[in-house]
């Protein structure tokens, strides 16, 4: 079970004013007592962090901002509690700075990475010629944004967007490049995931011996499966509509079918109810003949638009 973030600073709050025993809260939140210490100690660092923001912005109200001391010391507090990655290096690609995300992020201290370049988290999986695209870009004074699939200290990959910018001097010179750096790494898996998963589905619908299309409310093809496509002797694209199909529709006693009368009409109209229809039909395709189908027709709520679609299922017996 997951806690929101409301949850764990109650549980925080509860554990310091200690008049409860820990083993009781831990049984309320359904976890064990080491994750409400761990609670208890992000609570206090975050409390520790908000604490010194309160008093670096304290100072800086009461001294004019127009001097570079001020400037300085504001920048510097900002790249220490930003929550991206940041990175400066010199001209020559040695890293000169990293900020406390850096370190949480990589496992590498800062005195290990000074005067390195960062390509130390290099995994291999980005090649040379898009490192030297990527030094050519920012040495001639453009930003460079791309993705790498780095690695950790102690071997884990992990996902970045960088966002790479030159720093130019008062004499328009490079001086530095800054790394503004994001883990993507959730996301990324998250990804991959659904594209795994997708890649299934489509491998068992192509896959299927039964002929299945699915079509959205305009009548248009979504998704048709190989079966489909030969059962009906035409090439269902995505996109085509289907009423546009060289195909004739007749009921159960050879009748020919208007295309009001189609099943599908019916359930894309609403008129059929959930559970959609059942029919004996007939369709006469391109190469002529007539071949006869059970034809199943339902109503599909779509994902995330839940715009009403049909799935029609021919089963030829």
């Amino acid at each position: 079970m997951r806690h929101s973030k409301q949850v764990k600073e109650q549980a925080a709050a509860r554990m310091r004013a200690g008049d409860q025993p820990l083993l009781e809260l831990a049984r309320e939140y359904g976890v064990s007592t080491n994750t409400l210490r761990t609670w208890l100690r992000d609570s206090d660092a975050r409390a520790r962090a908000q604490d010194s923001a309160k008093r670096v912005a304290t100072s800086l109200s009461r001294e004019k901002y127009t001097s570079a001391s001020q400037r300085q010391r504001l920048l510097m507090h900002a790249l220490e509690q930003s929550p991206a990655t940041i990175i400066v290096t010199d001209a020559e690609g040695r890293i000169a700075y990293a900020n406390p995300k850096f370190v949480e992020t990589t496992g590498y201290t800062v005195s290990e990475v000074i005067g390195q370049n960062p390509r130390i988290l290099k995994s291999g999986e980005t090649t040379s010629e898009e490192y030297r695209q990527l030094w050519k870009a920012i040495t001639s004074g453009k930003e460079w944004r791309g993705t790498f699939h780095n690695r950790r200290k102690d071997g884990k990959l992990y996902w970045e967007r960088a966002s790479i910018s030159p720093v130019f001097d008062a004499d328009g010179k490079i001086a530095n490049f800054m790394a503004v750096k994001e883990d993507i790494t959730e996301f990324m898996e998250a990804d991959a995931e659904r594209r795994r998963t997708a890649a299934g589905f489509h491998a068992v619908f192509a896959a299927l011996p039964t002929a299945v299309i699915l079509i959205d409310g305009l009548g248009r093809i979504l998704l048709a499966n190989p079966a489909a496509e030969e059962i009906l002797a035409s090439p269902l694209p995505q996109g085509a509509r289907f009423d546009s199909l060289n195909l004739r529709w007749m009921d159960a006693d050879g009748v020919a079918l208007t295309g009001a009368e189609h099943p599908l009409v019916r359930v894309l109209a609403g008129s059929s109810g959930e559970h959609g229809a059942k029919a004996r039909m007939g369709i006469v395709p391109p190469t002529g003949g007539v071949r006869w189908f059970t034809t199943i027709v339902r109503p599909v709520a779509l994902p995330e638009t839940h715009e009403v679609a049909a799935l029609l299922v021919f089963s030829e017996h």
